[in-house]
């Protein structure tokens, strides 16, 4: 049985929709696929109201990548859990004293010094919900049943081939080749226009030189 999958980008503004609803749980069986995009939690929740995301979310693969809104970063942070580690504290502290009593040239004399280092386990988020704000747009975070979470680098179609690891000279070759390409085209876009509009420009030349018409002298027999 072949397989047919859907890709709704700004699936927003196809809004509520019992179809999506039934090709999601119903039709999987018969090969059909969809890959919905949306730009927030926000845009999802309006889509699929009445809680019906949270039915959504708990059985589909969700990759998140150029989060902007603090709802979702926040989604992506406590989905994300939190790890252990270990937090030291410390310090020291010194001091001196001197003494002399009356006219007795004699001093006693004193210096303390102390320290000490603690330090304990606690909880914190693997990502907290800035750092996921600050992310680079390029690193998708992925939640897929039954795995734990994956953080991958978005590739764009030109730039690599799947399974090369991205290199800054290799993104620097494809952002090169992108910008030769666009101002060739431009530059063959510009002389072509402008060979036409010579050839425009010649034509109405030859009609102008061609006027007025040759005079023709009619004589009487």
């Amino acid at each position: 049985m072949g397989k047919v999958q859907f890709i709704v980008d700004e699936a927003a503004s196809v809004g509520q929709m019992d179809a999506l609803g039934d090709a999601l749980d119903k039709y999987r069986g018969y090969g059909v696929r969809l890959l919905l995009m949306y730009q927030s939690l926000g845009q999802l929740k309006k889509s699929w109201p009445e809680g019906q995301e949270q039915t959504l979310l708990s059985n589909v693969t969700q990759v998140f990548f150029g989060v902007s809104d603090l709802q979702t970063a926040q989604y992506v942070s406590d989905r994300l859990g939190e790890q252990t580690i270990a937090v030291a504290s410390g310090g020291t502290s010194s001091g001196q004293s001197s003494q002399r009593s009356g006219g007795d040239p004699n001093e006693s004399h004193s210096v303390s010094w102390n320290s000490n280092d603690n330090w304990n386990q606690v909880g914190r988020k693997l990502l907290k919900p800035e750092e996921v704000l600050a992310l680079n747009p390029r690193i998708a975070i992925t939640f897929a049943p039954g795995l734990r979470p994956v953080a991958t680098t978005l590739l764009r179609y030109f730039e690599e081939r799947l399974g090369t690891p991205p290199s800054r000279w290799a993104s620097f070759w494809s952002w090169a080749k992108v910008v030769v390409s666009s101002t060739l085209c431009f530059f063959a876009a510009s002389l072509l226009a402008l060979m036409v509009t010579a050839g425009a420009v010649s034509k109405q030349t030859q009609r102008t030189a061609e006027w007025p018409p040759t005079s023709v002298n009619w004589s009487q027999p």
